[in-house]
């Protein structure tokens, strides 16, 4: 029993003295890690001030290298802090060059100033009374026989006579090649002094074509059947070789879409060319210059009298230049005004009007036969830069108050 104890305490004192080894050559490892870290360390530093302190080097620059290729700063070597070189070669670090002043600022600039401030004015008008009116019980459509009454003429006078009133110039017209709509046109033009040779005839603005059923009495053609077949189909129901009343939309906006092309290129051109690009008729109704009066003498109001005794005409005569200069200004500004708003004049159909009104209001076609447009009735669009189409007037028959 001795033995085996004392071979437990020695076993014991040997198991002691190795657990204290232990940590100590933990420990001397632990320095030996401490000290690999720090020469790391101290190595990676030398290397980097090697690097640091060595020139860069020195590439080719020529004027035909790629903008791709290194190129020398055109500021040198910039030196961050007191030893420090940074190689830059493709100009990071240099100040930003100044920007290049635009090509054509001030005809771009004056383009977009007048696609601002010009307004467009479009005169929606449907022809006067016709033989149609007078039948009812007819299916018209592009009844290319029927022409404007008497009331309807007398319609068209006063409304030119209305127009005039308001101050309206009309400085391009449209006019549906139908015979009705074209005497409509021609009649209030020639009250407005507007050259009926410059009418534009247009099939875009023609009344909407109802095929083969044109010429029939409506009872024959709708029946209880087709009516509740044309209002299961609207508005894409059309009949025989006719069209329908989205296809009569779509013509009277894509007709309104290229009007305003047509006029932001003639604005384009007045904002390059000044008065000069414009065209005669449109100077002519813009501009309403007063013929230059001389005096009664023979002499002209802008000759400055030397003669003697003359003081007191030659002040009169420095009055009325000075006079005649501001009045010219006052025309010049008003017919720059009047070439920033422009009116149009369309002699249409109340149909297509009533088609054009929603499709700008993005309602259905469907929605036309709850708007109401008359005969000889005006309905005004208005476009700006800023608010697009807007419907200003819709069926306005004041001047028919005149009769």
């Amino acid at each position: 029993m001795g033995s085996s104890q004392s071979s437990q305490l020695l076993d014991e004192e040997e198991e002691e003295e190795d657990d204290e080894d232990e940590p100590e050559i933990e420990e001397e490892e632990g320095v030996d890690d401490d000290g690999l870290n720090r020469r790391r360390t101290e190595l990676d530093n030398l290397l980097v001030k090697k690097v640091l302190e060595q020139e860069p080097e020195m590439l080719p620059c020529h004027a035909s290298a790629s903008p791709l290729s290194p190129q020398l700063s055109s500021l040198g070597t910039p030196r961050i802090g007191p030893s420090i070189k940074v190689w830059d070669p493709y100009n990071v670090l240099s100040a930003p060059p100044p920007p290049h002043p635009p090509l054509f600022s001030r005809i771009s600039s004056s383009s977009a100033e007048h696609d601002r401030a010009a307004v467009t004015e479009v005169y929606l008008i449907s022809h006067g009374e016709c033989d149609l009116n007078l039948r009812p019980d007819m299916i018209g459509g592009r009844c290319h026989v029927a022409t404007l009454t008497t009331n309807g003429k007398r319609q068209a006078r006063a409304l030119a006579v209305f127009l005039n009133s308001e101050g309206v110039r009309f400085t391009s017209v449209f006019s549906s090649p139908l015979d009705r709509a074209r005497s409509m046109a021609t009649s209030v033009c020639q009250e407005m002094n507007f050259p009926e040779e410059h009418v534009v005839s247009s099939d875009a603005i023609v009344e909407m074509s109802l095929g083969d059923w044109e010429g029939f009495h409506r009872s024959e053609i709708y029946t209880p059947e087709t009516l509740s077949l044309i209002e299961r189909c609207q508005p894409d129901f059309s009949p025989p070789s006719g069209e329908s009343l989205r296809q009569v939309e779509f013509r009277m906006v894509q007709f309104l879409n290229g009007l305003t092309e047509k006029l932001r290129s003639s604005h384009h051109n007045n904002a390059r060319g000044g008065l000069s690009q414009s065209t005669p008729h449109s100077l002519a109704t813009s501009i309403h210059r007063p013929s230059l009066t001389r005096k009664k003498s023979g002499k002209s109001r802008f000759q400055v009298m030397n003669t003697t005794g003359g003081d007191h005409e030659g002040s009169e005569e420095m009055f009325n230049h000075q006079n005649d200069e501001q009045h010219l200004g006052d025309i010049n500004a008003k017919s720059s005004a009047s070439q920033l708003s422009t009116c149009v004049g369309v002699f249409t159909h109340s149909l297509p009007i009533k088609c054009l009104i929603t499709g700008i209001l993005g309602c259905s076609s469907v929605m036309t036969h709850k708007i109401c447009v008359e005969d000889s009735s005006v309905t005004v669009l208005q476009h700006s830069w800023k608010t697009g189409w807007q419907v200003k007037r819709l069926n306005d028959t004041a001047h028919l108050r005149l009769l």
